[in-house]
């Protein structure tokens, strides 16, 4: 069980730095392990919005749709996240 004090910590946190990625995946990651999926889904979409091509977020948002069984969803998610990979791949060569 996450303790709600936390909770309320981190997502007061994140408020006050959204520049903060790593906190915001942070969080949405607790929130998975808690089973909280649908606060984790929108955390994991409001961090997309402002940074879509964040692989962290997207593979996120993955867990947490196919959690909600939106397997529909989960896989877009996940489609985008290794195209992001292999454009970074082809990059380097």
């Amino acid at each position: 069980m996450l303790d709600p004090e936390l909770l309320a910590g981190l997502e007061e946190a994140v408020e006050a730095a959204p520049e903060n990625r790593k906190l915001h995946l942070h969080l949405i990651a607790l929130l998975l392990s808690g089973g909280l999926t649908d606060r984790a889904l929108g955390h994991a979409q409001w961090l997309l919005l402002h940074e879509p091509d964040n692989r962290d977020a997207l593979l996120l948002a993955a867990q947490a749709a196919e959690a909600l069984e939106d397997e529909d969803r989960a896989d877009r998610y996940r489609r985008v996240a290794e195209a992001l990979a292999t454009a970074g791949d082809s990059a380097l060569q």
